[in-house]
């Protein structure tokens, strides 16, 4: 599997003039932790981070944000995604494709693709993580594995 096969496409997104309270807003009204900052022709040009937010001091985003920051290929593979993400302690990285943010990769996303279902629809077989590239039951090629899109027992602690 590849960026571009787990990264979030609709990235949300913010202007290196906009102010402190302004991305602390958006942070938390999309419960996300951060975000990549794009300037006015859409390159990126930082991140900012809940982090920032609460260790910088300035008055607008381009104050506070990082400049320097870790990006992948689309074509990056997971695997090497998730090892640059717990060895540096980050939490996302953009995903670029010939300079443009096309998406972002969370520690979030290679979760869920992990506890991804897959199933063939040749034999029934299923399979847990990421896409294999062919059945090991039957054969069938990775086009015959679809993801099991079935809603999952919610598990509670509550009562």
């Amino acid at each position: 599997m590849q960026a571009q096969d787990i990264m979030t496409k609709d990235v949300i997104t913010i202007h290196p003039d906009a102010t402190v309270h302004d991305v602390a807003q958006m942070l938390a009204d999309y419960r996300i932790s951060g975000v990549p900052v794009l300037d006015e022709h859409g390159v990126m040009v930082g991140l900012v981070t809940e982090a920032d937010i609460i260790s910088k001091e300035g008055a607008t985003v381009a104050e506070i944000m990082s400049r320097q920051v870790m990006s992948v290929g689309a074509e990056t593979p997971v695997d090497r995604i998730a090892q640059m993400l717990t060895s540096r302690g980050f939490k996302r990285v953009p995903v670029i494709r010939e300079g443009a943010l096309v998406g972002i990769v969370s520690r979030a996303d290679i979760v869920r693709m992990m506890a991804a279902r897959w199933v063939c629809t040749r034999c029934g077989a299923t399979s847990r993580g990421a896409q294999p590239p062919a059945c090991e039951s039957c054969g069938a090629p990775a086009s015959a594995i679809e993801h099991d899109m079935q809603s999952r027992e919610q598990v509670s602690r509550r009562q």
